[in-house]
């Protein structure tokens, strides 16, 4: 029986050898014809190249070489496949014999394709096309097939078209070959390997037929490589959609409507709405009403112009509760270039809306009191003058220092303190109108900031009865306490047109009313006006008077009480001004402290008396101390210390030859941090002493572990050392003193009874008018070399 054309010449045989069928191809490429071929075996055709047993066991599916005897006389050489009939290795019997000519003659495929008239077709077909046997061996195939497997033409028919495959999808494909041949068709996805490592998926569909008698399979693989890739990156993106911590929302475009298409599970747990019951819906069902409307008309105008936007609102969870969600919508174009539909990421930034509004507040309120703090007052009085100014109402700000905070932190301690600052606080803020700000600014410093009052009068009463609540008793740990408060009042724009000149006018105004006798309210007036004016001035001269070396240092000296001889000298400085003369330190200093330029005339008083030292040593004088006064804002800074080492350095002075003297007070506003700077200076070598001893509220636990060298008697108790009270002062003060191993020095000595009341007493030393005032570094020289004495 013959078969249809094929490309390859093929013989059907059973198990001896004997031919059963065959096909056109072999009639042409042997030169046989059908009569022939018919009750031969493969014997008489084919001679072999060496003696083999025709279908054994070992030679199925195998490759022979020799030679086609072909009707013509010339021996043809060949290589010939072997194969069962049937890929089901449980029905053996019959085989196919593939024979395939070798070089010299024509691929017996591109022959036959040339009498088909779907040659070309097949040949420029966008896949793979094929046609297999029962054996699992390629009948016909096209270039793409060739292409893909990286092979000739000539290795693909000896090769069962299972190894063109991963091992592990061989019985797939076998399984897929059978079911076409049992079934009539299959379909499935496979992997094909090229010979030097390609890979290409194809979806492969075969359709059984036969060609003669013989049953094949025909199909195509199409190359789907691309959308695997596609397939794949879809299925990542879904993933991560899926698996995002962020909330989804993907919307369809449809007759101008955003309807819910997905949500994923980070928007289901966010909001509590699963997209079972949301599906559909327009997103705006969430929104909070009546909030955020510019934010909504922002994401209005995105979908309408089809564009991304970005924005933070508040919505409302399925439980009612509102949260804030940081919003960013993205629209996506499809291959058309249109948009259909739109992806939503939504952050739920609750948290940390509610933490920059906890920032804002910390930022704008006193932690302690829950006040409006500085930068706060400021905003709000920069408002309320600008109201002013520009034709709107006039306004009032108002100082107010409380008068006995410092005896109450003092003697209560610090944790009294803040308790007394907090119910003042809470007065002050129970007393004022809703639309009026108080403020703390540090320290016992409050101010009070009334918007629009209707007038003078009305400021006044206002500011009485706040007084008068100030001023009530505060129960503390079983003890009435009276803090008091004194009150100076500015009105804007009148007594001022920015917010430094108000403010300095209601700083001017309360401390006119500390000089009345405190616990009163004052009034910014044309006089105090004139005294302002005079402290700015005096504040700009004394900037410049540091900076054109105006200031002196006069040096008055220190005597030792049991020679007489001159130890040592303070420092004073004094202003010698072009335009108002000497100016006493009673006067600069303040102003020198309130506006921080005593840190510069700190360090040149220290730069100077080096400089004297110096100078003294040169013309032979040891042993000799000079004191500094030294500030709180001195002490406060943080290199004070390597910058005093440095000015030692550059001077060549021996440290303990330098003596900085600190207040009392100073040390006990702050003691820990006093101690610590106090350590510091000590370890640099310097000596340290404690001035105006006995004037403040000093601890003795504190006194006993700052490392002072000195104590000095404050002058006011050496007034009348007649007096029983002052000498007892005095007294203890010296005592005390030479108990903690201190050097106890008495200053603002000017009588005879009080040097014989100190030397009775074995004070130490002592410095005053009594021996010599203050004096110019010469005549400070020439008495130390000229060794002139106090008569002791």
């Amino acid at each position: 029986m013959s078969l249809a054309p094929l490309p390859l010449a093929v013989l059907v045989v059973d198990a001896s050898g004997a031919v059963i069928s065959w096909n056109k191809a072999f009639e042409k490429l042997a030169g046989y014809g059908p009569d022939e071929v018919r009750g031969r075996d493969l014997a008489g055709f084919v001679e072999f190249d060496e003696p083999v047993q025709l279908f054994s066991p070992t030679l199925a599916q195998a490759n022979l070489a020799g030679r086609l005897l072909c009707a013509r006389g010339c021996p043809l050489p060949v290589r010939l496949t072997v194969a069962p009939q049937s890929l089901d290795t449980e029905e053996p019997g019959k085989y196919s014999v593939i024979v395939l000519p070798l070089a010299g003659e024509a691929a017996p495929r591109n022959a036959l394709l040339q009498d088909f008239p779907v040659a070309e077709l097949i040949e420029n077909l966008p896949c793979v096309f094929y046609v297999i046997d029962q054996s699992g061996h390629l009948l016909l195939w096209n270039r793409q097939l060739e292409h893909v497997l990286e092979r000739s033409s000539e290795e693909l028919p000896t090769t069962n078209v299972s190894m063109f495959f991963d091992a592990s999808e061989h019985q797939l494909v076998r399984d897929n070959i059978l079911a076409a041949f049992e079934l009539g068709s299959s379909s499935h996805e496979a992997e094909l390997l090229g010979k030097h490592g390609k890979r290409t998926t194809c979806l492969f569909n075969c359709a059984r037929t036969s060609l003669g008698n013989v049953p094949c399979v025909f199909g195509t693989g199409l190359d789907i490589s691309a959308r695997k890739k596609t397939e794949q990156g879809l299925r990542v993106s879904e993933r991560a959609m899926y698996s995002s911590v962020n909330a989804i929302i993907i919307t369809c475009c449809s007759h101008g409507d955003n309807l819910i298409e997905y949500v994923n599970p980070a928007f289901e747990q966010m909001t509590g709405y699963e997209l079972a019951e949301i599906k559909g819906r327009d997103p705006r069902f969430m929104r909070l009403q009546g909030c955020d409307l510019h934010e909504h008309e922002r994401i209005r105008v995105a979908l309408r112009g089809k564009t991304g936007v970005h924005v933070v609102l508040r919505n409302i969870k399925r439980s009612g509760e509102i949260f804030w969600n940081d919003l960013r919508i993205d629209p996506v174009i499809n291959i058309d270039g249109q948009v259909t539909h739109f992806v939503a990421v939504i952050n739920d930034v609750t948290q940390s809306r509610q933490y920059e509004r906890r920032l804002h507040h910390l930022a704008h309120h006193d932690a302690l009191t829950g006040l409006a703090n500085r930068t706060l007052l400021q905003e709000r009085l920069k408002h309320a003058l600008h109201s002013a100014l520009h034709g709107g109402a006039a306004g009032a700000l108002a100082f107010v220092d409380l008068d006995n905070f410092k005896h109450i932190n003092d003697t209560f301690g610090h944790d009294a303190g803040d308790a007394v600052l907090r119910e003042i606080a809470d007065r002050l803020r129970a007393g004022v109108r809703d639309n009026d700000t108080v403020a703390r600014l540090g320290g016992d410093e409050f101010v009070v900031l009334l918007d629009e009052p209707p007038d003078e009068t009305v400021v006044a009463d206002l500011l009485e009865r706040l007084r008068h609540c100030v001023d009530r008793p505060i129960l503390l740990r079983g003890k009435e306490l009276i803090a008091g408060a004194s009150f100076g009042v500015a009105m804007f724009p009148r007594d001022g047109d920015t917010m430094d000149r108000i403010m300095r006018a209601a700083d001017a105004a309360m401390y006119h009313a500390k000089t009345l006798g405190k616990n009163n309210v004052q009034f910014y007036s044309t006089e105090l006006s004139r005294v302002v004016h005079q402290h700015w001035l005096l504040e700009a001269n004394l900037s410049r008077a540091i900076r054109n070396r105006e200031m002196v240092l006069g040096y008055q000296p220190k005597v030792d009480l049991r020679t007489g001889r001159v130890v040592g000298a303070e420092a004073l400085v004094r202003w010698h001004s072009p335009e108002r003369g000497v100016v006493g330190p009673d006067k600069f200093i303040p102003i020198a402290e309130q506006t921080g330029l005593i840190v510069p005339l700190g360090d040149w008083v220290i730069g100077e008396a080096c400089a004297t030292l110096r100078s003294l040593a040169t013309l032979g004088v040891v042993d000799f101390v000079i004191s500094v006064n030294l500030s709180a804002r001195q002490l406060r800074q943080r290199h004070f210390v390597e910058h005093l080492a440095t000015t030692l350095r550059e001077h060549s002075i021996a440290p303990n030859a330098l003596e900085l003297e600190v207040t009392e007070s100073q040390l006990m506003d702050n003691p820990a941090a006093a101690l610590e700077a106090l350590a510091q200076l000590k370890a640099l070598g310097v000596r340290l002493s404690i001035d105006d001893f006995g004037t403040g509220y000093s601890s003795l636990s504190y006194l006993q572990k700052f490392p002072v060298d000195v104590i000095k008697i404050d002058r006011s108790f050496l007034g009348d050392v007649a007096s029983e009270g002052d000498a007892v002062i005095a007294r203890a003060i010296i005592a005390l003193g030479h108990n903690l191993k201190l050097e106890v020095i008495a200053e603002g000595v000017e009588t005879r009874e009080q040097l014989a009341f100190l030397q009775d007493h074995e004070c130490d030393q002592m410095q005053g008018y009594y021996f010599s005032p203050a004096l110019p570094q010469d005549r400070l020289s020439s008495m130390v070399c000229n060794d002139v004495r106090m008569v002791v």
